[in-house]
């Protein structure tokens, strides 16, 4: 086995290389490598932090081949998204990295395997400058494979992995182990506590969520590759529950109830799936029949779903589509630019996301955007009084908003199937005058949302 290699922090550019009017601010990082986000998760304690652990991959227009390298590369961010830093993860031969959870700025834990399948649990203290490995007495039998880990705080965590025997002979059943002490005693969970196996049952690579004391994990079948169940720990991963599912990957959930999972079925065609439930149950909603899901993400507070969809690899569009009703329609709200995967949101004003490997610039980090867009998100109703007119108009509309306080405004207009025809910001004022023109846009019903950080707005507008 290599020798570890010695982490060199690097700074990330600190400036922004998108325009105000960008739905995800975007960063250029100064890696050693150009690489694509693989997993980011956001602390479940300071919500400004964010690590994100990446991969590197030979890019072509419709696939992705991993290129191993000496150590995996992380990145992070303390303020927010305002800057960012990372570094390198030394994790044995050819390391493959497969989940990050930040505790804090200083403070995170990763996990992964090498190249001869030797799971590792790591912890950095000092800003990933350094790491440990943990938990060096389990995920050690044959068939041991470690899948992600998980601190609820900065005490109480939870490392998941696949089927494993106990001892010599037993049945295997999947091979998770909590702490409470903050990462220095690892306890297995009993068998009694795990429902039992069913054949040919294994974890996915960061296939998690958690929110809350609550965390979920997903399973397939090895042969086959189809969904099998869902599991759920209410208790911070001390008891376990398994629900049938062949239809979500990926999930998120909002809350400890409400959740969205998809299935793939072509590149232009995904199934998603509604839990109200906290996944016991998942109902069909209708067809996204716009491309491929790359991530989506269900916000808390308001349950309103973000997803970032693509019909190839690289060069777009990539539309990040919203809705505020639980999946039943969708409006564009981004421009086809951003590449954002692995979106993760802790609340309407605060997410995270990072581009999958480029193959025409350096890797990029996303933040959200923020204000007007977090009134958007946050399912409030804007105070204002707002007229669209003429109505039914020819072509020319005309929009009037007045608020209390000045604020700054987001307009979207959308077609009838949710596309985005128009996206505009007005920067700092109580009365809103804009005017658009739509005459290069066939007949027909369009929506025109109009948000501030308070809220927002939606009124029909009818092309003649």
């Amino acid at each position: 086995m290599k020798q570890a290699l010695l982490l060199v922090v690097l700074l990330y550019l600190q400036s922004a290389i998108t325009s105000a009017q960008s739905v995800w601010q975007s960063y250029e990082p100064a890696l050693p490598e150009v690489v694509g986000a693989f997993h980011l998760r956001t602390s479940s304690i300071d919500p400004s932090v964010a690590w994100t652990i990446c991969a590197k991959y030979d890019v072509t227009a419709n696939s992705y081949t991993q290129i191993f390298l000496d150590s995996l590369i992380f990145t992070k961010t303390g303020d927010g998204g305002e800057t960012w830093e990372g570094g390198r993860i030394p994790m044995g031969l050819e390391p493959y990295g497969n989940s990050i959870c930040p505790i804090n700025a200083d403070t995170a834990w990763a996990t992964g395997l090498d190249s001869d399948f030797a799971s590792y649990l790591l912890k950095t203290t000092d800003g990933g400058e350094t790491w440990s490995r943990y938990l060096e007495n389990g995920f050690i039998g044959a068939d041991s494979y470690i899948n992600f880990v998980h601190f609820f705080d900065d005490q109480h965590g939870v490392v998941m992995g696949d089927p494993a025997e106990a001892a010599p002979g037993s049945d295997p059943f999947f091979e998770i182990y909590t702490t409470s002490d903050g990462g220095e005693i690892w306890t297995r969970v009993s068998i009694d506590n795990i429902p039992p196996r069913i054949p040919d049952e294994f974890g996915a690579d960061h296939l998690f969520d958690a929110r809350g004391d609550t965390i979920w994990f997903g399973t397939y079948n090895g042969t086959t590759f189809s969904h099998l169940r869902i599991f759920r720990s209410t208790d911070k991963g001390a008891t376990w529950s398994a629900f049938a599912s062949n239809s979500h990957w990926p999930f998120s959930f909002a809350d400890g109830q409400y959740g969205v999972g998809a299935r793939q079925f072509t590149i232009i065609q995904t199934q998603l799936q509604l839990t109200t439930d906290g996944g016991a149950t998942w109902t069909a909603l209708p067809q996204l029949n716009l491309g491929s899901i790359t991530s989506i993400a269900m916000i808390p507070g308001s349950r309103y779903i973000v997803a970032v969809l693509r019909t190839n690899n690289i060069t777009g569009p990539f539309r990040t589509m919203l809705s505020t009703n639980l999946g039943q329609t969708w409006m564009q709200i981004g421009d086809g630019t951003q590449h954002a995967g692995n979106i993760h949101f802790s609340s309407p004003a605060i997410g995270y996301a990072g581009e999958w490997q480029p193959a025409d610039h350096p890797t990029r980090m996303y933040r959200w955007a923020g204000n007007p867009l977090s009134g958007l998100f946050s399912g409030k109703e804007l105070d204002a009084e707002v007229e669209v007119f003429p109505n039914p108009g020819e072509g020319s509309m005309n929009i009037k908003a007045t608020i209390l306080q000045p604020s700054d405004f987001l307009i979207l207009v959308n077609d009838a199937q949710g596309m985005l025809v128009e996206r505009r910001v007005v920067d700092n004022t109580s009365l809103l005058n804009a005017q658009f023109d739509l005459h290069g846009q066939p007949a027909g019903a369009y929506t025109v949302t109009i948000c501030t950080e308070q809220g927002s707005l939606t009124r029909r507008f009818l092309k003649q």
